[in-house]
């Protein structure tokens, strides 16, 4: 059973957390693990993402 509970205070990461992936394609985490699931999201999605060919 999962808990819900009201938010408490949101702390914002730093900046150079802030669009890590866009910044940072070819550190091994992104391009192991997040490229591919990308890839096989728009791959799956296509006809729903716009811009976005198969």
């Amino acid at each position: 059973v999962t808990e819900i509970s009201p938010l408490g205070t949101f702390y914002e990461a730093e900046d150079y957390h802030q669009d890590y992936y866009r910044n940072n394609t070819t550190q091994g985490y992104c391009s192991a693990v997040i490229t591919p699931k990308l890839a096989k999201l728009r791959k799956m999605h296509a006809d729903k993402l716009k811009g976005v060919s198969a």
